[in-house]
């Protein structure tokens, strides 16, 4: 999970563009990725024409616009169309955790906006928003001949019983061509991360990220067959959870080893500095 990362829907959760002058609204790792079929999101790049024998008449330009919603909560109702599709696809970490005598991966997780860095380190595509909540501008996401620049609000929540869950409260994507604007589309992204220790060989660092896409496709995509459709959604799936993946597998646990040799030179410190009193 995971995603200082460029995350992408892209080259088959890569990920940044750039921001624009308004906040979007409405708008987380040995792995196993498990998809389940349904149909992608759209989204064009600007400046695309239609050629046709008929008569050319004017007719205004069409214009890139953007989506936005909001997750919805937990039971409440959904508002998607009834045409609308799924694809959805999890991943799992599994690797080993060295805790030694006085840390605990429990208080590095604590610090959420650490973990945040660790994991989303390009600071010039993220903004913290709160104590639990980060903006995050992706990478271009490519789907088919279409474009889109998603933004993210991506939420930290510590478990009262150890670890950290991380979800997408909100969603935008901009640059959708206006001719390709889905009628209805959701985006749900959660994960988990925690420490294992019931292992007799020591700690276990394991994670579990989901991703889920409901969508309603605009008419220019209603024309591509289903397989090819499902083919594309599940390979940028898949690479988005892999990406989100690594960037725990690499930055949060490399992070985690920083955090373990600051708290030893912490302790050596006071240890030096009683001896002197």
């Amino acid at each position: 999970m995971g995603t200082g990362t460029g995350t992408a829907l892209g080259p088959a959760m890569a990920a940044a563009a750039s921001s624009t002058a308004h906040r979007p609204r409405p708008l987380p790792a040995a792995a196993t990725a498990n998809r389940s079929a349904s149909r992608p999101t759209a989204s064009a790049p600007p400046g695309r024409t239609l050629v046709c024998s008929a008569p050319r008449q004017s007719r205004p330009p069409r214009r890139a616009v953007a989506t936005t919603a909001r997750a919805a909560e937990a039971g409440a109702p959904s508002s998607t169309s009834p045409d609308a599709v799924t694809y959805s696809s999890s991943i799992d970490t599994d690797m080993p955790l060295y805790e030694p005598l006085g840390v605990s991966f429990d208080e590095y997780l604590q610090d959420r906006p650490r973990v945040f860095r660790a994991m989303f380190p390009d600071e010039s595509r993220s903004q913290q928003l709160s104590d639990e909540e980060w903006r995050i501008q992706m990478l271009p996401l490519e789907f088919l001949l279409i474009t889109v620049r998603p933004v993210v609000v991506m939420q930290l929540r510590n478990r009262n019983a150890g670890g950290l869950d991380l979800r997408i409260t909100e969603w935008e994507l901009r640059g959708l061509d206006s001719g390709y604007t889905p009628a209805s589309f959701d985006l749900g992204v959660r994960g988990s991360l925690y420490a294992d220790r019931g292992q007799r060989r020591g700690s276990r660092l394991r994670g579990h990220l989901e991703i889920s896409i409901t969508v309603a496709l605009p008419p220019p995509l209603r024309i591509v067959p289903e397989a090819i459709l499902r083919g594309v959604a599940e390979s940028v799936l898949s690479t988005l959870a892999e990406r989100m993946k690594r960037d725990v597998d690499v930055g949060l646990v490399a992070d985690f080893r920083r955090f373990r040799l600051e708290k030893a030179a912490s302790r050596a410190a006071v240890a030096r500095a009683d001896s002197k009193a």
